[in-house]
């Protein structure tokens, strides 16, 4: 349960209080122009998402990194636009009353950049999140089961605080911006997008430093602390939120507006006492996101058993060099995660794992203990009898083990008759990059 609740909070929450910002700004400034472009924007990048998460769930995107990194370069490309053209129109927008070409045009210039922006973000963000039910392994115990509705639980927390966190944001900022502390929720909002964009540059250089795409230690360093401190990004957005909520506390006591009736009266006190109610809700999703990042995820943290290194039965050639590394199937055949090891000449120890897919069969799923996402992190069973990854803690679909894509083990080259699994050692010698020394 916990660990859905944590992802989709860790992947939706930030994002969340960014466009519930920039929904406010729009609805309040870019007249109806704005508030349907920004809904288009919303609409766009989730029939995105929803397309990218199909595809990748059922693995038909080759080089699917590629499709993400090319979605964060995108973001980033409509983030500049964005600050060109608030820095061109926006004061012009916030401060001119009347009606003019100047400002349809300038409503409809940030629209298209906000909502570009907004697309290009759940593209990036929202996939994953879709495609975590389809991840709901229940260890065979099927959807009517304690274990699947536990995820679920999580999974529709996480959602809902995250809706819950924007939908608050964006009440709370079009209040604030009805009064007359409009400058307050506009600073904030650019401010939270700058700290958004470099996030995601973050997890932009993550991607291209890794693969050697860019070359650059600092970069790589930046990536890693940004990555591995992406809460504080989230903390930071509510912290932003919580100085408009801050100045709108202030304004209720403190300001006096005219009323010619009670009723327009009450319809005012109505504003600030509703504004005030969204701030204190706002406060429990920071308090939610806190607990989500911190304690909850120490109470998630898993006690690995990892299943121990055995020894192959290693074949020589005529030669005296080693040819092959054999398996016998009755040792692999109990169901478990098996995993075998063998030192190059390099001094390499390259590991590799065999598992039994299915009970009463004769399919076993053969790869290296490594995946091209994690790198040599390997693979543990949990007690339900589960194969994880080590360090994204994503649960292996047996069915798909010794096939390529996502977090899957790499593929090897191997044979199998009734008695015995047959790896080449060559084979070992080709993967020996992927585990260190």
């Amino acid at each position: 349960m916990l660990t859905y609740l944590i992802n989709v909070t860790e992947d939706m929450l930030a994002l969340s209080l960014v466009i519930g910002m920039m929904l406010a700004f729009l609805d309040t400034y870019c007249m109806g122009s704005g508030k349907v472009i920004g809904r288009i924007g919303l609409l766009i990048g989730v029939i995105a998402a929803g397309v990218r998460a199909y595809f990748t769930n059922t693995r038909r995107i080759k080089d699917g990194w590629k499709v993400g990194t090319y979605g964060y370069g995108f973001s980033l490309g409509f983030l500049v636009l964005i600050i060109i053209a608030l820095a061109v129109f926006g004061y012009f927008l916030m401060r001119k009353k009347e009606k003019s070409k100047m400002k349809t045009a300038a409503s409809w210039v940030i629209s298209i950049c906000f909502a570009l922006f907004t697309a290009a973000c759940l593209y990036c963000s929202l996939p994953n999140v879709l495609t975590y039910p389809f991840k709901f392994d229940t260890g065979g115990n099927g959807i009517i089961s304690s274990d699947f509705f536990l995820r679920l639980g999580g999974y529709l927390l996480g959602m809902i605080i995250f809706i819950l966190s924007g939908v608050c944001v964006y009440k709370l900022y079009m209040r604030a911006c009805s009064k007359d502390i409009r400058a307050v929720p506009f600073v904030t909002m650019c401010i939270g997008i700058l700290l958004y964009g470099v996030l995601f540059f973050g997890k932009l250089m993550a991607v291209l430093t890794t693969r050697k795409i860019i070359d650059d230690v600092n970069l790589f360093s930046f990536a890693a602390q940004s990555n591995n401190m992406s809460h504080w990004y989230t903390y930071g957005l509510f912290i932003l939120a919580f100085v408009t909520a801050a100045v709108f506390f202030i304004k209720s006591f403190t300001k006096k507006e005219p009323f010619s009736t009670k009723a327009q009266h009450r319809k005012q006190r109505a504003v600030w006492r509703s504004g005030k109610r969204y701030s204190l809700l706002l406060i429990i999703c920071f308090i939610a996101g806190i607990l989500c990042s911190t304690l909850f995820v120490e109470m998630n943290k898993v006690v690995i058993r990892e299943a121990p290194v055995e020894e192959p039965v290693i074949i020589k050639d005529a030669s005296g060099e080693d040819k092959e590394l054999q398996v016998p199937i009755e040792m692999v055949s109990d169901g478990h995660l098996h995993r075998f090891g063998y030192k190059t000449e390099e001094g390499n120890q390259v590991r590799f794992i065999v598992v039994l897919k299915q009970e009463n069969t004769s399919n076993y799923g053969v790869g290296l203990d490594a995946c091209e996402i994690c790198g040599e992190a390997g693979y543990y069973e949990n007690n339900a009898g589960q194969i994880v990854c080590k360090k994204c803690n994503v649960i292996m679909n047996r069915t798909t083990i010794g096939m390529k894509g996502g977090c899957n083990p790499i593929i090897i080259d191997y044979d199998m008759d009734e008695n015995t699994i047959t790896v080449p050692v060559s084979e070992m010698v080709k993967n020996q990059k992927v585990f260190k020394k």
